[in-house]
């Protein structure tokens, strides 16, 4: 992976969300979820570990601040795997970076 298709990635994500019907019930947030959730670089084992090599050594800040939801959120034991583990990341790092950047996007419209 490369800043260029790191980029991409993240706008059509971004992009996506806009096929949803967001209202009180079912919120940015709740679209991005999803979206990222069933992003192939969420669950595809050789794409996770391009995107977390790539973002570990080239977005630093966006990495530790995925490390932390993964400590927050995710509960690994004995039976998770290295695949499992790198997977959280990417799924993490891939919402992080999309709500970030979503949500800039909405305050340069409402500027």
């Amino acid at each position: 992976m490369n800043q260029n298709e790191f980029n991409s990635l993240i706008e059509s994500l971004v992009d996506s969300v806009k096929d949803y019907n967001l209202d009180d019930s079912f919120d940015h947030y709740d679209a991005i979820h999803q979206i990222c959730e069933g992003c192939d670089h969420s669950f595809v084992n050789y794409k996770a570990w391009q995107l977390v090599d790539f973002v570990k050594f080239d977005y630093s800040e966006l990495f530790d601040e995925a490390e932390m939801e993964v400590k927050e959120l995710c509960h690994h034991d004995q039976k998770s795997t290295l695949n499992d583990i790198i997977s959280d990341y990417a799924f993490q790092i891939l919402k992080v970076a999309t709500l970030k950047k979503y949500e800039s996007q909405v305050k340069e419209e409402v500027a």
